[in-house]
């Protein structure tokens, strides 16, 4: 049997095949460049694309690569549930497709996993390209989560570049429901009610051509995925 990889890298992809070739050459090119032993596991959320196509050419050459393809799209949450369940790796890192994040980053976060923490999550102190009306957006849903969800501060919930010792990833992630963005919310969540220790990591992020709003699920959806944790919490149902 063979050993685990030190790094599990997951992808989270829907219709992102006009850019996953992009983001994947860019993260097998620093990934080969270290020492540590690695997997990559892009999670399909029912694309109607050649997503999965894409990914599949690459991984003929890649042995490191794989996909996993869930049945119809569900949203990141449960992509990124889905990936973070499957990897092997010592540390789990989950990233967006889009590559706003560069994963050159994660050898800032590494270090603090290999000390006192359990969690390292991305905090977008650096920002190129955001609207006015996303941060504005951004803010909103920040300060909603504090009103239902948080009781610990929390600096940035929504940044897609979070990094995860293999203990905290199956002491988090079976107990998430959350299918959709909001997702990211529900961790931070349970790592603050498992006791596990968080760190905040400055990153430089840029917003990629493409990457939208949903009115529809910031005005409605996320604020009811934010009363339903909280729900649990008051219910202690995980």
């Amino acid at each position: 049997m063979s050993e685990s990889p030190y790094l599990s890298v997951v992808i989270p992809a829907y219709n992102e095949s006009h850019r996953i070739e992009t983001t994947l050459s860019a993260v097998q090119h620093y990934l080969e460049g270290r020492a540590y032993s690695y997997e990559v596991i892009v999670v399909d959320d029912g694309s109607r694309d050649d997503t999965v196509a894409r990914v599949q050419a690459l991984a003929t050459h890649w042995p490191a690569l794989r996909v996993v393809r869930l049945p119809s799209n569900q949203g990141k949450g449960a992509a990124v549930r889905t990936g973070c369940l499957e990897a092997t790796g010592e540390r789990v890192l989950f990233m967006d497709a889009d590559h706003s994040t560069r994963i050159e980053q994660i050898e800032d976060f590494l270090p603090h996993l290999e000390g006192h923490f359990e969690v390292v999550t991305g905090v977008r102190a650096f920002q190129e390209g955001e609207s006015r009306a996303r941060r504005i957006v951004g803010l909103g849903f920040l300060m909603l989560a504090h009103l239902i969800v948080f009781q610990k501060a929390v600096v940035d919930s929504q940044c897609g570049f979070k990094c995860f010792t293999r203990e905290a990833v199956q002491a988090i992630f079976p107990r998430t429901h959350v299918n959709g963005g909001t997702i990211d919310v529900e961790i931070l969540y349970y790592a603050h009610r498992l006791g596990l220790p968080i760190y905040f990591q400055p990153v430089e992020w840029c917003n990629a051509p493409g990457s939208t709003i949903n009115p529809w699920r910031c005005l409605v959806q996320d604020p009811i995925d934010m009363i339903r944790i909280r729900l649990r919490d008051v219910f202690d149902r995980d």
